[in-house]
């Protein structure tokens, strides 16, 4: 009779576990795209976030959390404090978020990510093709100094008479602090300087309404075709040379969201941007070598990006404002030679 009982016991605890880490389970992102060549970097931090109830939390490192900034930087101080500031700065992030999610929390975490100092965060999503398979998509995280000037000047031109932390709470909630000690860019040198480094001068936008509205250039569209368009202006702005952009050449193609976005919007048009350059790559890489983008070896692929870099944001309210109305100049210049 014990037995019997034991034996029931492990099998409903067993089921307990089961329903509970179904519950705790990630429902990622669901797209179509033969793109997503990032591969599994198993050695980079792992940021998930939970949404329920009309509330986003953390789960780092298996403890649930308040969706702060101070729980993310607590996270990472923990995880990065055997490594010097420049190593930081390289170190990978991948972030796994539910498509329900509302894509405001997305912007949270990309700007604490962008105060902390890391350059790169790899979205965790499935391919149509393989369902049961995490893939990644890359998704460089653009610098911006000058926060606490740009806040200052928003608050100015909305009337908004806050200090800059303040105003900057108006859009991001839960945010403490606007630098951390691993701002200064210390593996930025002469030598390798990144298109990504420079301060956009010319920047497309791509819209995102709800019910899945895209505009593009006061247009409706949608991802299906936006890829084709966004294409077709890479060719305009590059003249569909193969040769090395200059940096007065470089196009920003920003995204602006609606805070009723889904994270399972935003990716279909995020995959929609990324497929726009893989596809002008493509043209590129059969007029210099004749051969398909994805067969090029290291050194051929690096010639063909360098043509027409990758340089995807999502400056928010206050970042664009500043951009546009204060740092708009005739020669190009990169953030850390703001003086």
């Amino acid at each position: 009779m014990k037995r019997v009982q034991h034996l029931f016991l492990v099998v409903l605890f067993s089921v307990f576990s089961i329903v509970l880490i179904k519950a705790q389970v990630t429902s990622l992102p669901n797209i179509s795209s033969q793109y997503l060549t990032q591969g599994n970097d198993y050695g980079a931090v792992v940021l998930t976030i939970q949404y329920s109830e009309n509330k986003s939390t953390w789960v780092l490192d298996g403890n649930t959390l308040d969706f702060t900034q101070k729980n993310l930087y607590q996270f990472l101080d923990d995880q990065f404090k055997k490594l010097d500031d420049a190593t930081v700065q390289q170190s990978n992030l991948k972030l796994e978020a539910p498509t329900d999610m509302p894509i405001h929390y997305l912007q949270d975490a990309y700007v604490w990510i962008q105060i902390y100092g890391n350059k790169q965060l790899h979205l965790a999503m499935y391919e149509s093709m393989e369902p049961d398979k995490k893939q990644y998509l890359p998704l460089t995280i653009l610098p911006f100094a000058h926060l606490e000037k740009a806040c200052e000047h928003y608050a100015v031109t909305t009337k908004n008479a806050t200090s800059a932390l303040e105003t900057f709470s108006t859009i991001h909630p839960n945010t403490e602090r606007l630098d951390v000690e691993k701002k200064t860019d210390l593996s930025l040198t002469k030598n390798t300087v990144r298109p990504a480094d420079y301060i956009p001068q010319t920047i497309l936008h791509i819209e995102m309404k709800e019910n899945k509205e895209v505009f593009f250039k006061g247009r409706k569209t949608n991802p299906m075709v936006l890829a084709a368009l966004i294409q077709s202006e890479l060719a305009t702005n590059y003249n569909s040379s193969y040769e090395k952009a200059k940096t007065e050449q470089y196009l920003w193609l920003n995204l602006k969201m609606n805070k009723d976005v889904t994270y399972q919007q935003y990716a279909e048009v995020q995959v929609a941007l990324q497929e726009a350059f893989h596809l002008y790559w493509e043209e590129l890489a059969f007029n210099k070598f004749q051969k398909p983008y994805l067969d090029l070896d290291v050194q051929e692929r690096w010639s063909i990006q360098q043509a027409s870099p990758k340089l995807i944001s999502q400056y928010d309210a206050i970042e664009l404002r500043y951009i546009e109305e204060k740092l708009s100049a005739e020669t190009p210049q990169t953030w850390f030679e703001l003086k």
